[in-house]
């Protein structure tokens, strides 16, 4: 990920007023992590789903304690959203 890619995703949550402490130990410290993340979805729970349905992540960590938070791409604006159709092309 690029160091501007991670401004942009820091720009944003501020933005959209994310900027609260850690819920687990109130530090008001995190980093963005180096990559992108996919929450996979499954249409039974405890199934185990390969290159399904999924939700593309940024993930953001405490610098203290390491707690993790995902923030989903689209609710940030971060991809690009293209009707069915389109896709297919």
């Amino acid at each position: 990920m690029k160091e501007e890619d991670k401004k942009n995703i820091i720009d944003i949550l501020s933005r959209k007023k994310a900027t609260l402490p850690c819920q687990r130990c109130g530090n008001t410290s995190f980093t963005v992590i180096d990559g992108y993340s996919t929450l996979s979805l499954s249409e039974k729970a405890g199934d185990i789903v390969l290159g399904g349905k999924s939700i593309p992540t940024v993930i953001i960590a405490c610098t203290n304690c390491g707690n993790l938070n995902q923030h989903a791409l689209g609710a940030l604006g971060l991809l690009e959203m293209k009707p069915k159709d389109e896709k297919k092309k």
